[in-house]
């Protein structure tokens, strides 16, 4: 096998384990219990922001400068819109249910096909077109079922940090020659100071602390090097397109094990994203692999 290909299968795993990190966010968020919304960002936060710096001194720090300083005015983008997700994110999780947060966020990789052919030049496949129509109709009962509910709210965070998602997804797969992990320190940082300035975070109990510390080295310092990796060697399409997984397995996760049951218009339109995210999948193992790029 060429060093292309196994950059490639490598890339392919990386972008299927990406999104299988990040789906356990609600079962730790919805455990802990000293923490409200802010503290759990500025905990999180903190927690990746240490594991990444770690990650960055074991590669390097002049590197790591260098990254930065490369990526210029990009690099500040994508930094903001790393920062943004951090928040909105969990602000979001903390204002409707998990499943509706997961499935919501959907919204980032089912535009990306198109985000990516017109700015990237990346043409998709042609069953991805059926396959991102297929996921609209899932998210449209979604919304509907939650608008009168008082989910509203929580709802439309998380749209906003699937518009964010997508654009960074832009931002580093334009840049995949760069290393944007130095971007995703900062971000963290950069979280962890706005939520800190609101919240409370010294109030929280040590137990829920170190959970919300151990999940954020898990999402960001390992789920963003992988997603990142995936990035440099995968279109943008089929890469966002797998990060799916993440809200089919996260409401699971948080079904069996804190019991919150999705309201059945969630499962409906969980279940149409499903098919969209089988169908998106097979168009990208029946497309001929494209060339990958070494760096």
């Amino acid at each position: 096998m060429s060093s292309l290909s196994d950059a490639r299968t490598l890339a392919l795993a990386a972008a299927i384990l990406a999104p299988l990190t990040w789906s356990v966010g609600g079962v730790v968020m919805r455990s802990v219990e000293s923490a409200g919304a802010w503290e759990q960002v500025a905990w999180r936060s903190l927690g990746g922001a240490l594991a990444v710096a770690v990650l960055l001194a074991m590669r390097g720090t002049a590197r790591a400068a260098l990254a930065v300083r490369a990526a210029g005015w990009a690099g500040i983008a994508s930094m903001l819109c790393i920062a943004a997700t951090f928040v909105i994110h969990v602000l979001a999780m903390n204002a409707t249910s998990v499943a509706n947060v997961l499935f919501l966020q959907t919204a980032s990789p089912l535009l990306m096909p198109l985000l990516a052919w017109a700015v990237l030049r990346e043409k998709p496949h042609r069953l991805t077109f059926f396959a991102v129509a297929l996921a609209i109709a899932g998210l449209t009962p979604i919304v509907a079922g939650s608008a009168g509910g008082g989910n509203f709210t929580g709802d439309m965070l998380a749209l906003a940090s699937a518009a964010c998602g997508s654009a960074n997804v832009l931002i580093v797969r334009r840049l995949r020659n760069l290393d944007m992990m130095p971007a995703a320190t900062i971000a963290a940082l950069l979280a962890r100071g706005v939520a800190a300035g609101i919240g409370a975070p010294a109030s929280v109990t040590l137990a829920d602390a170190v959970a919300l510390m151990l999940l954020g080295a898990l999402q960001i310092a390992v789920g963003l090097t992988l997603f990142f990796y995936a990035l440099r060697h995968l279109p943008a399409a089929p890469v966002a397109l797998l990060t799916l997984l993440e809200p089919v397995a996260g409401p699971i996760l948080v079904w069996a094990v804190i019991g919150e049951v999705p309201p059945p218009t969630t499962l409906f339109g969980g279940a149409l994203i499903a098919a969209a995210m089988v169908i998106s999948v097979g168009a990208t193992a029946a497309r001929r692999a494209p060339a990958a790029r070494a760096t």
